[in-house]
């Protein structure tokens, strides 16, 4: 026989504001676990809540599921690198310094995305054809190709960081890395994947619209927060580099994979340091 207790809690799960509060309750762990499914993929950083992810989404599905808060981990990393440069600038020469933070970024991401750069340069360099491109790529082992393209951006980034002042450090290191992976989520979303299966094609597939514009408002949000201006043109700048250089592999290829849109990534973020430390210089 229900009671009274039974009662007032069917009647309460009817009222408005009771299922109002449990889709917003619902809506915000979602969210959550989208940015530890963003967060679990592009870096090491431990966050609690896996849980969340693994009982709905399946690991391959992460790099998917939290697209929309890529710019937010990049924004995470860069304001890990500032607190690194803000604490050691006053004690550790500049060429020192910047080799820290070259260091520490690589480990922050387990150098997940230089890894792309690497396949992607011995691939594209060292192949000829579409499927003999490929083929490269999908092999683990590294080529002179794909070492000396890791070396080229790790060795910019170096030169980058010894040659900014610290007020302009900081500020390229909170915009730059956002901008690397809104590029990733702008490439995978607009270009066809290369091939009909792996990362690359769930990738495609599953960005829509709402990811796409979410993701480019929270990166040119960041960009002006941080930067104000200056960072709305390195924003407009290295998203036409990435759409010019998106449709350059897209020809050669047929599309984009999993690897390139890391390595656009790789690229858009170091070229976003370059245009900061080009418009220190000029202004």
């Amino acid at each position: 026989m229900p009671t009274r207790s039974d009662d007032s809690q069917a009647g309460l799960a009817l009222h408005p504001l009771w299922r109002l509060w449990t889709r917003l309750g619902r809506f915000c762990l979602q969210q959550y676990a989208e940015l530890v499914a963003a967060v679990q993929f592009l870096t090491i950083l431990p966050l609690p809540g896996r849980s969340l992810l693994m009982s709905s989404r399946r690991e391959k599905a992460a790099l998917i599921v939290g697209s929309i808060y890529y710019p937010a981990v990049g924004l995470i990393l860069g304001a890990i690198l500032c607190l690194l440069a803000g604490v050691l600038a006053q004690h550790v020469p500049s060429l020192v310094l910047a080799a820290l933070l070259v260091i520490a970024g690589v480990m922050l991401t387990g150098g997940l995305h230089l890894d792309g750069v690497m396949d992607s340069c011995d691939g594209l360099f060292g192949g000829i054809g579409r499927e003999r491109r490929l083929e490269i790529m999908h092999d683990s082992r590294v080529g002179s190709f794909g070492v000396l393209g890791a070396f080229t951006l790790l060795l910019l980034r170096f030169a980058i960081f010894a040659s900014l002042p610290l007020w302009g450090l900081l500020a390229a290191l909170l915009v730059a890395p956002a901008l690397g992976r809104w590029a990733m989520v702008l490439c995978g979303g607009l270009f066809p994947a290369a091939r009909p299966d792996g990362l690359g094609a769930a990738f495609h597939q599953a960005i829509t619209l709402r990811h796409l514009l979410l993701s480019g408002l929270s990166s040119v949000l960041i960009a002006l927060l941080f930067a104000h201006l200056i960072g709305l043109l390195v924003w407009f700048l290295c998203n036409l580099l990435v759409l010019c250089l998106g449709l350059a592999v897209t020809r050669s290829l047929g599309g984009l994979t999993g690897d390139i849109c890391g390595a656009l990534g790789e690229i858009c973020e170091v070229c976003a340091l370059l245009l900061f430390l080009l418009m220190h210089v000029t202004l």
